[in-house]
């Protein structure tokens, strides 16, 4: 009797489960004239767009649920998991995408995009991307959403130059993604002009706002501050003076215990051995801060006193009136090396509003056009 029982439970319990996956899989019926795939796939977008994943997810799966063939619906929810880090839901569903949608263009494009946004994580991302485009483009050689996307994965693969001649095509067309690209037109081409000439400064190029750690790879990769000062001692002594010590000898700095097992480690240590950045007062260094552009100021300041062997280069415009700028008195503790950049055109103020944005962000084209033209100022050539 009981066995009898916990068997008729058992049933019972599966044609629940049952019943539950049948409700999923089976299409709902719309209750509205408006309740359409295509109504949630633009929801869905546009949650997409402003970083709404969530409510980007469900409103995909909305439209999937409305019409089990629609392939946009299936390419949203791919790219959609694809940002929230799920490559096994993605790749799923952007597979689904690509195989009710492979003779439609925005499918196709959607598609690429997962794989775009999976680049951190998947090998033959590029390849995968770089196919659904040009497959695009098959039936719609200028189609502009697929160009634009072209133009980003040549960006990330570090083709600079390839990037934008893409992002140029797009804005003559003068279409929907006319902005986006002529930002990203503007990028590439600071990129081109900015010149890294090592893998490491091509990828610091991308970063919107670099850390204590990426300047530190610049100043040793892109400067080549090793390079840099043992030519400044032999011009200036037989001695090595540190930038803000001309009257002891270089002495070895112990590393801060929040770099030492930093993946950086390599270059910060190269960095400290010439006083360039600063070490704070509790004995860390930050490496995964933002550098602020007066912290960068002072590093140029630094640099800048130990090629002219000049200490008094570090005090000469504090306290001046008026101040050069909107935003920031004289007696700022960086006024100084703010003054000094600007003067000698390393770094700019705002020309409109005259404001330096101390505490602004820099960015990895802007760090590196930085240090080209202080090399032109100093006159290096490696």
């Amino acid at each position: 009797m009981i066995k009898t029982y916990k068997h008729t439970k058992i049933i019972i319990l599966s044609l629940f489960i049952l019943s539950l996956f049948s409700e999923c899989s089976r299409e709902i019926v719309p209750e509205s004239d408006l309740d359409t795939p295509i109504y949630h796939y633009k929801a869905g977008a546009r949650a997409l767009d402003r970083g709404d994943y969530y409510t980007a997810k469900n409103s995909f799966e909305h439209s999937i649920a409305l019409n089990k063939k629609f392939a946009l619906g299936y390419g949203g929810l791919g790219l959609t998991y694809a940002y929230l880090g799920d490559n096994k839901k993605a790749k799923r569903n952007i597979g689904k995408a690509k195989d009710g949608g492979k003779n439609n263009p925005d499918v196709l494009v959607l598609c690429a995009r997962g794989w775009i946004a999976m680049r951190e994580s998947e090998k033959k991302w590029f390849k995968n991307a770089e196919n659904l485009l040009k497959n695009a483009m098959k039936s719609h050689e200028d189609h502009e959403s697929a160009l634009y996307y072209l133009g980003e994965i040549n960006l990330y693969r570090l083709n600079f130059r390839g990037a934008e001649n893409y992002f140029r095509k797009v804005v003559e067309k003068k279409g929907e993604y006319m902005g986006k690209a002529d930002d990203k037109w503007n990028l590439s081409q600071k990129i081109i002009r900015a010149m890294p000439g090592t893998l490491a400064g091509k990828k610091v190029a991308l970063h919107e706002k670099i850390t204590r750690a990426d300047l530190s790879i610049l100043f040793v990769e892109e400067l080549k501050v090793e390079d840099l000062f043992a030519k400044l001692n032999q011009a200036n002594s037989s001695k090595f003076y540190s930038p803000t010590e001309f009257t002891s000898e270089k002495q070895t700095t112990k590393s801060p215990p929040d770099v030492q097992n930093h993946w950086a480690s390599v270059w910060i240590k190269d960095i400290l051995r010439y006083d360039i950045l600063n070490v704070s007062p509790d004995d860390k260094f930050y490496p995964d801060k933002f550098i602020t552009r007066a912290e960068y100021a002072i590093a140029i300041q630094r640099i800048l006193a130990a090629a002219t062997n000049d200490e008094s280069i570090e005090t000469r415009y504090f306290g001046e009136s008026p101040s050069r700028f909107n935003d920031v008195p004289s007696s700022h503790p960086a006024y100084n090396a703010m003054a000094i950049c600007t003067e000698r055109g390393i770094m700019q103020a705002d020309v409109i509003t005259g404001k330096f944005d101390s505490l602004g962000p820099v960015s990895g084209p802007d760090a590196l056009l930085i240090i080209r033209t202080l090399q032109k100022s100093l006159r290096v050539a490696y």
